[in-house]
């Protein structure tokens, strides 16, 4: 048990950008009416612009990135996130059944003849 957990926290320790949110890559229009974007037969919109959203403070938080190693970096941390979304719960899974055996070993060492009872209603 102490090696699984020495393993997924150095897995975690090495995780690095994380970034949470999501990544959205739109198309726009402008404000030009005669711009390419406008055609009636061909519309050509304008992009990919890259929309990173999060949260923070309880409040959603845009930004606009750039194509290029900022925006390749918000990539990374958010694929990270998502390694250590899966870890923690690896980890949380681990300690709860640790909890769950530590339980059970006290309450049918309190006994001798300690027996379950199904409730009666």
């Amino acid at each position: 048990m102490a090696l699984t957990r020495a393993r997924l926290w150095q897995q975690m320790m090495q995780l690095s950008p994380i970034c949470s949110g999501s990544l959205h890559e739109q198309y726009l229009t402008c404000g030009k009416p005669v711009c390419r974007c406008h055609d009636q037969e061909n519309p050509q919109r304008h992009g990919p612009y890259y929309l990173w959203v999060r949260r923070l403070g309880g409040k959603q938080v845009n930004r606009t990135l750039r194509a290029g190693p900022e925006l390749n970096r918000v990539r990374e941390g958010i694929a990270n996130y998502q390694k250590m979304q899966a870890l923690i719960g690896e980890l949380l899974e681990a300690e709860e059944s640790k909890v769950l055996e530590s339980d059970r070993g006290a309450l049918s060492a309190g006994k001798k003849n300690f027996k379950w009872r199904s409730q009666r209603r």
